[in-house]
């Protein structure tokens, strides 16, 4: 069942991890091994090629001596040549170990090359088939763009029909407004000059106001019909109210008599 199965799984992944761990320990020895190998070889190389140089030198420093004049000049002279020679011998020492490098990652390369030849070959008939159909997908969709582009130019032209139609009338209209801007110039003008002599027409009749109050104040009722007229009929209203009141005095002065003379036969009626 689909736990065994899972069981089965993890223990060969633990196996397979263990033997990568193996293997990696393997490696690390071999490794560390030749290293350490290296490291002694170096170090043989190296002394056997100071004791190599030490040799020459005294050589060379017995056959300069003769045709330098002495043996510390021609240890000067040694020791340029073979420092030159030191500078060439590290060089060549990068160049080896560059070269070994390379040829380290020439052979990986092959080797992978090599491990995916086989799928490569296998992959070529698979790789043609898709970039068909990949082509086949394009063609389409190139062929619905251009549908799409003839809609669009078809558009874009209906839209420079209309935007020079609208072009045309804008002009018109500028024109049109260029004239009626004229136009209200000219009423602006008039406008302004009727405006400053209603001003002074405004200051004239207020002046004219202000002397016709002075004149009435000074002429009194004189030269005013209606204040006259009116003036007049209080007067006649005023005279007959006077007489109705000298009237009414004679009556009240009648009464008055007439309640003494009543009060005097009272009181003589009750002695």
């Amino acid at each position: 069942g689909g736990p065994q199965l899972y069981a089965q799984r993890l223990l060969r992944l633990r196996e397979l991890r263990e033997q990568r761990e193996r293997a990696a320990a393997t490696c690390r020895e071999r490794v560390a091994a030749r290293r350490r190998g290296g490291e002694e070889r170096r170090a043989r190389a190296g002394a056997e090629w100071a004791a190599f140089q030490a040799r020459k030198k005294a050589v060379a420093v017995v056959s300069l001596g003769r045709r330098l004049g002495g043996r510390e000049a021609a240890a000067k002279a040694v020791d340029r040549i073979q420092a030159g020679e030191r500078d060439k011998e590290e060089r060549v020492r990068e160049a080896r170990v560059e070269n070994l490098k390379l040829k380290h990652e020439i052979q990986n390369l092959e080797t992978i090359l090599k491990a995916q030849g086989e799928q490569v070959e296998g992959q070529h008939f698979m790789d043609f088939e898709l970039m068909k159909k990949e082509n086949q997908k394009h063609s389409e969709k190139i062929d619905d763009l251009s549908d799409e582009i003839l809609k669009l130019k078809k558009k874009v032209s209906n839209t420079v029909h209309i935007l020079s139609q609208f072009r045309e009338k804008l002009e018109f209209v500028e024109a049109e407004n260029q004239g009626r801007r004229a136009e209200l110039l000219d009423m602006e003008t008039v406008l302004s000059q009727k405006r400053d002599i209603l001003t002074k027409t405004k200051q004239a009749r207020d002046r004219l106001r202000r002397n016709n109050l002075k004149l009435q104040q000074k002429r009194g009722l004189l030269g005013n019909e209606t204040l006259l007229r009116d003036f007049e009929e209080k007067v006649d209203t005023v005279e007959l109210l006077t007489q109705r009141l000298e009237t009414l005095k004679c009556h009240h002065a009648g009464l008055i008599l007439t309640c003494r003379g009543i009060q005097k036969k009272i009181k003589q009626a009750n002695s």
